[in-house]
């Protein structure tokens, strides 16, 4: 699997709440704000359950019984994910199969692809990671994965006014992120972040002909609530419930 091969852009239709008034452009910001914050949450969120985190009702069923590492994948909803797992010793060697003693780390090749609908999301996704599991070895308190992915988004948001079609393509750097072990319901990623740079190309509305690039932080922080920052503006985000991302401290809902 070749991660540096990004994925080709796909057409997606956003429904913007883009109203005629002088205040058009900020609200219109807001709304492409808002949608790359639910993408990159609901990456994000599908990126902790392959590291073997929790997933919460929405998500695969990733599970490992007796600390075991599960490397199989998975179709669920309309969303299928294919896992291709590489064990290494601390000495870097290769190892036919995992070991609970012996095996540091876990190389995973990973592909997600597929539709979804949430509450405040419907897209269709095509992603390729490559990530690194370690910490694995011995009597482990907790795993740390580190990589990069690349891919394509559609989503389609919908409101009484406007339409906007926009394409996505992203990139990810996954930093750090430790997810304690023994794996619990509620064993969140207790450190870490994601970096998303997407990239948005615009066809109709008025962003018509014009390209941005959002980059989305997601920071975990051992709850299911992580953050998402986007273009300044940050959202709280339940990884379990994968919903609509909320203005993070409350206040108006954007």
């Amino acid at each position: 699997m070749h991660t540096s091969r990004l994925i080709p852009m796909a057409a997606i239709t956003l429904m913007a709440a883009c109203s005629e008034g002088p205040t058009a452009p900020a609200e219109l910001d807001t709304a492409v704000d808002l949608a790359v914050a639910a993408v990159a949450g609901e990456a994000a969120a599908q990126h902790v359950e392959t590291m073997q985190g929790p997933g919460g009702p929405l998500g695969f069923g990733f599970a490992a019984p007796g600390g075991r590492f599960d490397c199989s994948g998975k179709t669920r909803e309309g969303i299928t994910v294919t896992r291709t797992c590489t064990y290494k010793d601390a000495s870097g060697n290769t190892q036919a199969a995992y070991d609970s003693l012996t095996t540091a780390s876990v190389r995973m090749q990973v592909s997600i692809a597929g539709s979804l609908s949430r509450e405040h999301i419907s897209a269709t996704m095509s992603r390729q990671s490559d990530i690194t599991v370690s910490g694995l070895a011995g009597n482990e308190t907790s795993r740390t994965s580190n990589g990069t992915s690349t891919g394509a988004t559609t989503k389609v948001r919908t409101s009484d006014a406007g339409s906007m079609q926009m394409a996505m393509t992203e990139q990810e750097t996954i930093s750090g992120v430790v997810i304690p072990v023994p794996r619990t319901p509620t064993s969140w990623p207790t450190a870490g972040t994601i970096t998303r740079t997407v990239t948005v190309a615009f066809t109709g509305g008025k962003k018509d002909g014009t390209t941005e690039t959002r980059t989305a932080t997601v920071t975990f922080n051992g709850t299911q609530m992580a953050k998402v920052t986007v273009n300044g503006k940050t959202f709280d985000y339940d990884l379990a419930k994968r919903g609509k991302p909320e203005n993070a401290g409350g206040g108006k809902k954007p």
